[in-house]
């Protein structure tokens, strides 16, 4: 395959294409890694934790809709403390999929 090829092939709408699917496996282990860490006293907290992305994958948020969940973070920050347990899975992760891409445009 020539450069010129391969440039043809390295489009955004190639990349973007990855880019949803990507941010819903980020913020699925961030939020593996944050449940564990959320205080629980009834339980209500930690299971009403969940992740939403963006269309277009963007932006991906892990949180929750109880009302008490900033006062408790405050104290203990869990979601903090979640992303930063899976950052280097994340990152695993982006590695896995730019090789994957890569290998599929080289084709």
């Amino acid at each position: 395959m020539t450069p010129e090829e391969l440039a043809g092939k390295l489009t955004p709408a190639a990349f973007q294409a990855l880019l949803e699917p990507f941010m819903q496996r980020a913020t699925l282990l961030a939020l593996r890694e944050s449940q564990p860490k959320t205080p629980v006293d009834t339980g209500t907290l930690r299971r009403s934790e969940t992740t939403r992305v963006e269309a277009g994958g963007m932006r991906g948020f892990v949180g929750t809709n109880v009302e008490y969940a900033p006062f408790v973070h405050k104290r203990v920050p869990f979601f903090v403390r979640g992303i930063e347990a899976a950052t280097p899975a994340i990152e695993a992760e982006a590695q896995k999929i730019g090789v994957a891409f890569f290998a599929q445009v080289a084709k």
